[in-house]
């Protein structure tokens, strides 16, 4: 229902912490972190930025981001 609404035009926001499950669903990312936003674009963007990843895993995971 989301992807059709989606196709439609119409713009939809989701506050969701499993990005799994969004990487699937969304043309776009905006990330937060405490309330700041902290990179913005395509999902396979986003999910390789260390800055996301060490927001959601932790400094130790940052190193593993794929470049």
């Amino acid at each position: 229902m989301i992807q059709q609404l989606a196709r439609d035009g119409m713009t939809i926001a989701i506050i969701e912490h499993t990005m799994q499950a969004m990487v699937r669903l969304v043309d776009r990312f905006l990330v937060l972190d405490h309330g700041a936003v902290i990179t913005e674009g395509l999902p396979e963007v986003v999910t390789r930025d260390n800055r996301v990843i060490e927001a959601y895993l932790g400094k130790k995971w940052a190193g593993h981001a794929a470049n």
